[in-house]
């Protein structure tokens, strides 16, 4: 995942985030009017409400996932990265909620060459973790990382959003 922007950014809003007790900060385009980062907030946090329509609108998606697991987002994004990690950011969108893929996986549908680290660092660095599901990849042998950790609280965070769509074990 992306850095959280710097404290001269305004965040288009912050909001809690039930499932496990996060909040989340969203980064919007304003000239294009398009998405371009979701921030996981780990810690105690302080809601802004939704400062344009589109944010407003990531919030009301934001509730219909966690009311209905199965929600599929309908939002305009804007894409910062690679044109890799656009790809594989965008085949995320392809492993449906309640369903997982490993990296290599990943890396075949993709029709790479080896790859699976390359899969993974594309993952860590997804700006719009929720509505780019790279929690719902894993690794071979089990559960893997989330954004750059194997254990701790984005860890737990990954486990509750695949415990959310259903998906146990990890």
């Amino acid at each position: 995942m992306q850095p959280a922007p710097s404290s001269t950014d305004l965040p288009a809003a912050i909001l809690p985030f039930a499932l496990a007790g996060q909040a989340v900060m969203l980064a919007i385009d304003t000239e294009n009017e398009a998405l371009t980062g979701i921030h996981i907030l780990y810690h105690a946090t302080i809601p802004q409400a939704p400062r344009t329509s589109l944010a407003a609108e990531v919030a009301r998606q934001l509730r219909a996932y966690l009311d209905d697991p199965q929600h599929v987002f309908d939002l305009p994004l804007a894409l910062h990265g690679t044109p890799f990690q656009r790809r594989l950011w965008s085949a995320l969108r392809g492993v449906p909620a309640g369903e997982t893929a490993t990296y290599g996986q990943l890396v075949r549908r993709l029709g790479m060459r080896g790859g699976a680290q390359a899969v993974g660092q594309a993952c860590r660095r997804n700006p719009l973790p929720i509505v780019l599901p790279c929690h719902r990849i894993l690794a071979r042998t089990g559960i893997g990382g989330y954004a750059g950790q194997r254990e701790g609280e984005k860890l737990r965070f990954k486990r509750a959003l695949l415990a959310h769509e259903g998906v146990g074990g990890g």
